[in-house]
């Protein structure tokens, strides 16, 4: 997992000194910040923007949401889940050096939907079901490292990658059994359905690895 890690701080640069930060000039500026990589979540389209305020150049704190369309009412179906609905949040205390920035973070998601023709597993027997409402919450924190540039007077670039854990919680409610129990159904390696077929929590670690995109609020150093 070490190794993996700093591979991830090489891809972005993070550790490479011929780009090294310098004083961003940002002391009591206010960033807004987009997420163009929550477009392309697996399961549903996810707009995702925020605030970075900067205290002093040292030290930040940034704030996000994130939503789909299914809060609003739009048609959210994709594969096995209709009616889906997601909200998310974040937030993180950024400390600057000179050349990049780390940051303690905390996050919540929520997803509420409705999945088809599935099972779950729950002491020992499996249940297969035609339609089931599930309810999945995930709560994390972790450690993030990162560098943030600008490429114009009032844009930045801030590419990051860090570590930590999530747990997660699932309710699986208003379950309509299928007729038959013995069935078997096709499984995708890059199906993510695993997460969906038990009650309660777990924990797993937490990988994340982006790019946001800062647009400068105020005059530009």
């Amino acid at each position: 997992m070490t190794r993996l890690f700093v591979q991830i701080l090489l891809i972005l640069g993070i550790v490479n000194n011929s780009y090294a930060q310098q004083d961003l000039g940002l002391e009591r500026q206010l960033l807004i910040k987009t997420s163009p990589l929550a477009f392309l979540e697996p399961e549903t389209i996810v707009l995702q923007g925020g605030i970075e305020y900067f205290f002093s150049n040292k030290i930040s704190i940034q704030s996000e949401i994130g939503v789909n369309g299914g809060i609003f009412g739009i048609k959210t179906d994709r594969g096995k889940n209709e009616d889906f609905k997601l909200w998310r949040t974040k937030n993180e205390l950024k400390f600057y050096t000179k050349k990049n920035y780390w940051a303690i973070e905390l996050f919540f998601v929520n997803k509420d939907f409705i999945r088809t023709d599935d099972y779950y597993s729950q002491t020992g027997r499996t249940f297969y079901y035609d339609e089931a409402r599930i309810r999945f919450q995930v709560i994390g924190s972790g450690i993030k490292f990162g560098r943030q540039v600008y490429t114009s007077k009032n844009i930045l670039i801030d590419s990051f990658g860090g570590l930590g854990f999530r747990g997660r919680y699932r309710q699986i409610s208003q379950v309509e059994l299928s007729e038959n129990q013995s069935e078997r159904l096709n499984e995708n390696f890059f199906d993510f359905s695993g997460r969906y077929r038990f009650k309660g929590w777990d924990s797993v670690p937490h990988l994340t690895i982006g790019v946001k995109v800062g647009i400068l609020t105020g005059n530009s150093r």
